[in-house]
Protein backbone atom coordinates (compact mmCIF):
# COMPACT_ATOMS: atom_id res chain seq x y z
CA UNK A 1 0.00 0.00 0.00
CA UNK A 2 3.03 2.23 0.51
CA UNK A 3 4.39 2.02 -2.84
CA UNK A 4 1.06 2.06 -4.59
CA UNK A 5 0.26 5.77 -3.26
CA UNK A 6 3.47 6.79 -4.72
CA UNK A 7 3.27 5.71 -8.06
CA UNK A 8 -0.31 6.29 -8.22
CA UNK A 9 0.44 10.51 -7.55
CA UNK A 10 3.25 10.47 -9.89
CA UNK A 11 0.75 8.93 -12.33
CA UNK A 12 -1.81 11.28 -11.68
CA UNK A 13 0.69 14.37 -12.18
CA UNK A 14 2.15 13.00 -15.34
CA UNK A 15 -1.24 12.63 -16.54
CA UNK A 16 -2.19 16.27 -15.48
CA UNK A 17 0.87 17.16 -17.50
CA UNK A 18 -0.01 15.54 -20.57
CA UNK A 19 -3.26 16.44 -21.04
CA UNK A 20 -2.57 19.87 -20.13
CA UNK A 21 -0.14 19.96 -22.91
CA UNK A 22 -2.02 18.49 -25.23
CA UNK A 23 -4.45 21.09 -24.72
CA UNK A 24 -2.39 23.96 -25.09
CA UNK A 25 -0.57 22.20 -28.01
CA UNK A 26 -2.44 23.59 -30.99
CA UNK A 27 -2.25 26.94 -29.82
CA UNK A 28 1.59 26.07 -29.21
CA UNK A 29 2.41 24.86 -32.91
CA UNK A 30 0.24 27.06 -34.39
CA UNK A 31 2.25 30.20 -32.93
CA UNK A 32 6.07 27.95 -33.64
CA UNK A 33 4.56 27.48 -37.18
CA UNK A 34 4.03 31.82 -37.21
CA UNK A 35 6.91 32.18 -35.69
CA UNK A 36 9.14 30.21 -38.09
CA UNK A 37 7.27 31.31 -41.31
CA UNK A 38 7.94 34.68 -39.75
CA UNK A 39 11.68 34.08 -39.63
CA UNK A 40 11.58 32.70 -43.37
CA UNK A 41 9.97 35.73 -44.54
CA UNK A 42 12.64 37.82 -42.72
CA UNK A 43 15.60 36.14 -43.85
CA UNK A 44 14.39 36.44 -47.83
CA UNK A 45 13.55 39.63 -47.44
CA UNK A 46 16.93 40.05 -46.72
CA UNK A 47 18.88 38.28 -49.34
CA UNK A 48 19.76 35.17 -46.78
CA UNK A 49 19.58 31.79 -48.48
CA UNK A 50 20.36 29.20 -45.41
CA UNK A 51 17.44 27.91 -43.60
CA UNK A 52 15.87 28.60 -39.84
CA UNK A 53 16.78 25.45 -38.64
CA UNK A 54 20.60 25.97 -39.77
CA UNK A 55 20.29 29.07 -38.37
CA UNK A 56 19.05 28.33 -34.98
CA UNK A 57 21.67 25.82 -34.90
CA UNK A 58 24.69 27.63 -36.24
CA UNK A 59 23.79 30.69 -33.54
CA UNK A 60 22.67 27.60 -30.20
CA UNK A 61 26.17 26.75 -30.97
CA UNK A 62 27.65 29.83 -31.27
CA UNK A 63 26.07 30.57 -27.69
CA UNK A 64 27.31 28.40 -25.95
CA UNK A 65 30.70 28.80 -27.03
CA UNK A 66 30.89 31.80 -25.76
CA UNK A 67 29.24 31.18 -22.89
CA UNK A 68 31.72 28.33 -21.85
CA UNK A 69 34.81 30.70 -22.92
CA UNK A 70 33.33 33.74 -20.56
CA UNK A 71 32.71 30.83 -17.72
CA UNK A 72 36.19 29.34 -18.25
CA UNK A 73 38.27 32.95 -18.58
CA UNK A 74 35.59 34.82 -16.01
CA UNK A 75 35.95 32.07 -13.43
CA UNK A 76 31.89 32.59 -12.31
CA UNK A 77 30.28 30.36 -10.17
CA UNK A 78 27.34 28.54 -10.65
CA UNK A 79 24.51 31.21 -9.75
CA UNK A 80 26.21 33.46 -12.32
CA UNK A 81 26.97 31.21 -14.91
CA UNK A 82 23.24 30.06 -15.08
CA UNK A 83 22.16 34.09 -15.29
CA UNK A 84 24.76 34.54 -18.00
CA UNK A 85 23.49 32.01 -20.26
CA UNK A 86 20.29 33.50 -20.81
CA UNK A 87 21.89 37.14 -20.86
CA UNK A 88 24.26 35.56 -23.77
CA UNK A 89 21.52 33.49 -25.94
CA UNK A 90 19.20 37.28 -25.69
CA UNK A 91 22.65 39.20 -26.95
CA UNK A 92 23.10 36.53 -29.43
CA UNK A 93 19.43 36.74 -30.88
CA UNK A 94 19.19 40.73 -30.93
CA UNK A 95 22.99 40.17 -32.75
CA UNK A 96 21.27 38.05 -35.39
CA UNK A 97 18.05 40.23 -35.65
CA UNK A 98 19.68 43.03 -35.82
CA UNK A 99 22.07 41.87 -38.22
CA UNK A 100 18.80 40.78 -40.17
CA UNK A 101 17.12 43.91 -40.21
CA UNK A 102 20.64 45.75 -41.52
CA UNK A 103 20.33 43.14 -44.46
CA UNK A 104 16.60 43.94 -45.00
CA UNK A 105 17.28 47.68 -44.79
CA UNK A 106 19.78 47.52 -46.79
CA UNK A 107 17.93 45.44 -49.55
CA UNK A 108 15.06 47.12 -49.50
CA UNK A 109 16.85 50.87 -49.90
CA UNK A 110 18.92 49.35 -52.86
CA UNK A 111 15.95 47.57 -54.70
CA UNK A 112 13.83 50.98 -53.99
CA UNK A 113 16.57 53.14 -55.55
CA UNK A 114 16.66 50.75 -58.65
CA UNK A 115 12.40 51.67 -58.56
CA UNK A 116 13.08 54.44 -60.66
CA UNK A 117 15.04 53.07 -63.59
CA UNK A 118 12.92 50.07 -63.87
CA UNK A 119 9.90 52.21 -63.79
CA UNK A 120 11.34 54.03 -66.66
CA UNK A 121 12.09 50.79 -68.38
CA UNK A 122 7.97 49.00 -68.43
CA UNK A 123 6.79 52.91 -69.54
CA UNK A 124 9.43 52.87 -72.31
CA UNK A 125 8.73 49.09 -73.39
CA UNK A 126 5.16 49.87 -73.28
CA UNK A 127 5.13 52.58 -75.21
CA UNK A 128 7.04 50.75 -78.29
CA UNK A 129 4.10 48.17 -77.95
CA UNK A 130 4.88 45.37 -75.92
CA UNK A 131 3.42 43.74 -73.20
CA UNK A 132 3.70 44.59 -69.77
CA UNK A 133 4.86 40.75 -69.14
CA UNK A 134 7.45 41.48 -72.04
CA UNK A 135 8.23 44.64 -70.38
CA UNK A 136 9.28 43.06 -67.04
CA UNK A 137 11.48 40.59 -68.75
CA UNK A 138 13.65 44.28 -70.07
CA UNK A 139 13.88 45.13 -66.66
CA UNK A 140 14.82 41.73 -65.42
CA UNK A 141 17.49 42.12 -68.39
CA UNK A 142 18.96 45.39 -67.81
CA UNK A 143 19.05 45.74 -63.84
CA UNK A 144 21.65 44.23 -61.61
CA UNK A 145 19.99 42.25 -57.98
CA UNK A 146 18.07 42.89 -56.09
CA UNK A 147 15.25 44.42 -59.02
CA UNK A 148 16.71 41.48 -61.11
CA UNK A 149 15.62 38.84 -58.63
CA UNK A 150 12.12 40.73 -57.51
CA UNK A 151 10.61 40.98 -60.97
CA UNK A 152 12.74 37.29 -62.09
CA UNK A 153 9.97 36.06 -59.33
CA UNK A 154 7.00 38.22 -60.36
CA UNK A 155 7.56 36.49 -64.10
CA UNK A 156 7.99 33.31 -62.21
CA UNK A 157 4.74 33.66 -60.65
CA UNK A 158 2.92 34.32 -63.66
CA UNK A 159 4.46 30.69 -64.97
CA UNK A 160 2.48 29.27 -62.45
CA UNK A 161 -0.91 30.64 -62.88
CA UNK A 162 -0.78 33.75 -61.31
CA UNK A 163 -2.03 37.01 -62.66
CA UNK A 164 0.85 39.31 -63.55
CA UNK A 165 -1.09 41.74 -60.98
CA UNK A 166 -1.78 39.60 -58.00
CA UNK A 167 2.26 38.43 -58.82
CA UNK A 168 3.22 42.07 -58.56
CA UNK A 169 1.04 42.68 -55.12
CA UNK A 170 3.26 39.73 -53.92
CA UNK A 171 6.11 41.54 -54.80
CA UNK A 172 4.70 44.60 -52.55
CA UNK A 173 4.51 42.43 -49.67
CA UNK A 174 7.88 40.63 -50.00
CA UNK A 175 9.59 44.40 -50.33
CA UNK A 176 7.51 46.76 -48.73
CA UNK A 177 7.79 50.41 -48.88
CA UNK A 178 5.86 53.06 -49.83
CA UNK A 179 6.54 53.03 -53.57
CA UNK A 180 6.10 49.57 -53.97
CA UNK A 181 2.79 49.73 -52.70
CA UNK A 182 2.14 52.75 -55.20
CA UNK A 183 3.39 50.42 -57.98
CA UNK A 184 1.32 47.69 -57.30
CA UNK A 185 -1.63 49.91 -56.65
CA UNK A 186 -0.91 52.38 -60.09
CA UNK A 187 -0.83 48.87 -62.38
CA UNK A 188 -4.06 47.28 -60.16
CA UNK A 189 -5.94 50.58 -60.63
CA UNK A 190 -5.11 50.98 -64.31
CA UNK A 191 -5.96 47.44 -65.12
CA UNK A 192 -9.68 47.98 -63.91
CA UNK A 193 -10.04 51.60 -64.78
CA UNK A 194 -7.19 51.93 -68.00
CA UNK A 195 -5.73 54.90 -69.15
CA UNK A 196 -2.36 55.90 -70.40
CA UNK A 197 -0.03 53.24 -68.11
CA UNK A 198 3.08 54.63 -69.42
CA UNK A 199 2.53 58.19 -68.87
CA UNK A 200 1.39 57.30 -65.41
CA UNK A 201 4.83 55.07 -64.83
CA UNK A 202 6.60 58.46 -65.96
CA UNK A 203 4.86 60.03 -62.90
CA UNK A 204 5.16 57.38 -60.88
CA UNK A 205 9.24 57.41 -61.31
CA UNK A 206 9.39 61.62 -61.12
CA UNK A 207 8.01 60.45 -57.75
CA UNK A 208 10.18 57.79 -56.81
CA UNK A 209 13.04 60.39 -57.11
CA UNK A 210 11.43 62.74 -55.48
CA UNK A 211 11.18 61.06 -52.05
CA UNK A 212 14.82 59.36 -52.91
CA UNK A 213 16.39 63.13 -52.70
CA UNK A 214 14.19 63.87 -49.35
CA UNK A 215 16.02 60.90 -47.95
CA UNK A 216 19.29 62.08 -48.72
CA UNK A 217 18.86 65.10 -47.57
CA UNK A 218 17.59 63.25 -44.23
CA UNK A 219 20.50 61.16 -44.29
CA UNK A 220 22.96 63.99 -44.72
CA UNK A 221 21.43 66.38 -41.69
CA UNK A 222 21.24 63.05 -38.92
CA UNK A 223 24.73 62.10 -40.17
CA UNK A 224 26.17 63.86 -37.41
CA UNK A 225 24.20 62.39 -35.09
CA UNK A 226 24.93 59.03 -36.13
CA UNK A 227 28.66 60.02 -35.90
CA UNK A 228 27.67 61.25 -32.69
CA UNK A 229 26.10 58.15 -31.13
CA UNK A 230 28.96 56.01 -32.49
CA UNK A 231 31.86 57.84 -30.78
CA UNK A 232 29.37 57.26 -27.42
CA UNK A 233 28.86 53.66 -27.90
CA UNK A 234 32.30 52.78 -28.40
CA UNK A 235 33.45 55.07 -25.30
CA UNK A 236 32.84 52.41 -22.81
CA UNK A 237 34.31 49.31 -25.52
CA UNK A 238 37.64 51.56 -25.79
CA UNK A 239 38.02 52.41 -21.63
CA UNK A 240 37.62 48.98 -20.87
CA UNK A 241 40.60 48.06 -23.19
CA UNK A 242 42.86 50.80 -22.05
CA UNK A 243 41.82 49.90 -18.25
CA UNK A 244 42.33 46.23 -19.40
CA UNK A 245 45.88 47.24 -21.03
CA UNK A 246 47.11 49.85 -17.98
CA UNK A 247 45.55 48.38 -14.91
CA UNK A 248 45.43 45.05 -14.60
CA UNK A 249 44.82 45.20 -11.07
CA UNK A 250 41.76 46.28 -11.84
CA UNK A 251 40.89 44.57 -14.48
CA UNK A 252 41.32 41.19 -12.35
CA UNK A 253 38.54 43.07 -10.18
CA UNK A 254 36.37 43.20 -12.88
CA UNK A 255 36.69 39.65 -14.28
CA UNK A 256 37.41 38.02 -10.99
CA UNK A 257 35.10 39.45 -7.57
CA UNK A 258 31.29 39.42 -8.33
CA UNK A 259 30.91 43.18 -8.05
CA UNK A 260 33.17 43.37 -11.10
CA UNK A 261 31.33 40.75 -12.87
CA UNK A 262 27.54 42.65 -11.89
CA UNK A 263 29.62 45.81 -13.23
CA UNK A 264 30.42 44.23 -16.41
CA UNK A 265 26.68 42.87 -17.31
CA UNK A 266 25.23 46.23 -15.96
CA UNK A 267 27.58 47.84 -18.99
CA UNK A 268 26.60 45.42 -21.27
CA UNK A 269 22.74 46.10 -20.31
CA UNK A 270 23.13 49.66 -21.03
CA UNK A 271 24.97 49.83 -24.35
CA UNK A 272 22.37 47.70 -25.25
CA UNK A 273 19.58 49.99 -23.94
CA UNK A 274 21.54 52.91 -25.06
CA UNK A 275 22.11 51.83 -28.57
CA UNK A 276 17.91 51.61 -29.16
CA UNK A 277 17.84 54.88 -27.63
CA UNK A 278 19.68 56.83 -30.14
CA UNK A 279 18.69 54.69 -32.81
CA UNK A 280 15.01 55.71 -32.01
CA UNK A 281 15.82 59.62 -31.97
CA UNK A 282 17.87 58.94 -34.98
CA UNK A 283 15.00 57.12 -37.15
CA UNK A 284 13.08 59.67 -39.25
CA UNK A 285 9.89 58.49 -41.16
CA UNK A 286 8.87 60.05 -44.20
Amino acid sequence: MVTIVPAAIFAGVAATVFFTFYAFWSGLNQRATERVSGVADRLDRAGITAKPQEIVLTIAAIVALLWIGLVLILHTGLALSLILLPVIAGAGALGFYSYVDFRMTKRLDAFVTQLEPATRLIAGALRVGLGLRQALAIVVDELPDPARYEFRRVIAHTNLGASIYDAIDGMARRMPSHETVIMARVFRVQAETGGDLARILDQLADTIKDRRQIYRKISALTSEGRMSAWVLMLIPIVLGLFIFATQPAMARSLTNTGIGHAVLIAIFVLEFCAYFWLSSLLRVRV
